[in-house]
């Protein structure tokens, strides 16, 4: 153990020094680490894991983006694009989780004695197979259209089809019942009805070939130039975030949050940490008037009085990642904090335990406070040992 080390350890572990004038400080600034800590590992944690299941629940019901015609907009598709012209063998390199034809329809959706609009999704998934199967007649409503609507599973349903080619005379359909899903998003839930991709060929009179769209489902490492190449400049590439920019600027909005959030916590533990350091070189002033007397350089001191202000960062953020796991995880795995999902999109707070932000977010910490620490260290080559001395 060299000098500094053991000087601060000396100090650390000194009884009266516990006792001491500065000991409260201390105490509310290793506090303030630690409520600093877990409010900041909190809110990154549910900020991100808000937006990843968002995105999750986009991915999986309208992929990650879609190929289409550039005459459609977003829920109607009635310009269909030629597979033919699309490289689809390219496709199955691009590491890519889903691969779907989908079909876009206006409907009306009739009832006593009004009406409501809805669309039809027709989906057919290529290559991962992991989409309900639907008959030709099957759909899927959400629950809070069942609910709305007192439907339920094998109920049939009728709904009115408007084609582009055909605006004023509806295709009529009575469709079955056949699953309940529930996304959480009510732009999305009160709108979409899926079903069978092959309904979609026969109301918009589509061959083989046609399709409205190709929603791709992606992984983390898919290739989206080759997904560039592969699609004819004739033909729109879209994504989430341009499809539905509403929802995606609205959780954009909790990256914003969570980097104020972090800035300001850093900030107000650093100046505790200051404030600790600082009363703590006053108090020990005779200490460091002897330390000089003996020989002690200000460099050596400094250092001193910086690992003691290490140790005091160190133990805050030790005590207050164990607090903030233990909370993250209880709400990870017992939900026990709830949301209404018609306002932030899902039920209870979620949580991405990312480990790497996290020890990220802890060295973050570390830097910018010891840093920080340099300044009251300064004070040290400022105190003269022979004043210092004659006035104790």
């Amino acid at each position: 153990m060299n000098f500094e080390r053991f000087v601060a350890s000396k100090i650390l572990g000194y009884k009266r020094y516990k006792n001491s004038i500065s000991s409260p400080i201390i105490k509310i600034s290793i506090l303030s680490i630690i409520v600093g800590i877990v409010v900041m590992n909190i809110s990154m944690s549910i900020g991100f894991g808000i937006q990843k299941n968002i995105n999750e629940k986009f991915s999986n019901n309208v992929g990650d983006l879609i190929i289409t015609n550039y005459g459609n907009n977003l829920f109607e598709t009635g310009e269909p694009i030629d597979l033919n012209t699309l490289n689809l063998s390219n496709f199955q390199a691009l590491n890519i989780k889903g691969l779907s034809k989908v079909s876009y329809n206006p409907v009306i959706f009739p009832k006593d004695n009004s009406f409501e609009f809805l669309v039809f999704k027709g989906d057919e998934d290529m290559i991962s197979n992991d989409f309900p199967k639907f008959d030709i007649n099957d759909v899927s409503v959400s629950k809070y259209f069942a609910k709305r609507n007192n439907v339920k599973v094998g109920d049939d349903l009728t709904l009115l089809f408007f084609t582009k080619k055909n605006k004023s005379i509806p295709k009529i359909r009575k469709l079955n019942i056949k699953f309940i899903y529930d996304t959480g998003i009510k732009e999305f839930d009160s709108k979409i009805v899926f079903g069978n991709f092959n309904q979609s060929m026969q109301i918009n009179n589509w061959s083989i070939n046609h399709v409205g769209g190709i929603e791709v489902r992606l992984s983390d490492d898919s290739n989206l130039e080759l997904i560039y190449e592969s699609v004819p400049s004739n033909y729109k590439i879209m994504f989430n975030r341009d499809r539905f920019g509403e929802i995606y600027n609205w959780i954009s909005l909790f990256d914003s949050n969570v980097y104020l959030i972090v800035f300001l916590m850093i900030i107000v533990g650093g100046i505790n940490m200051i404030t600790a350091l600082f009363i703590t070189i006053l108090e020990k002033r005779k200490l460091i008037g002897m330390l000089k007397v003996l020989g002690a350089n200000n460099a050596s001191l400094r250092k001193i009085f910086l690992i003691n202000g290490a140790y005091l960062i160190i133990r805050g953020l030790v005590i207050g990642n164990l607090i903030s796991f233990m909370l993250l995880f209880l709400q990870h795995q017992f939900n026990i904090i709830e949301l209404d999902p018609t306002v932030y999109y899902v039920k209870s707070v979620p949580v991405d335990l990312n480990f790497i932000n996290i020890i990220l977010l802890n060295v973050s910490v570390i830097v910018t406070s010891f840093l920080m620490l340099i300044i009251p260290s300064l004070v040290v080559s400022k105190l003269n040992p022979t004043t210092i001395l004659k006035s104790s």
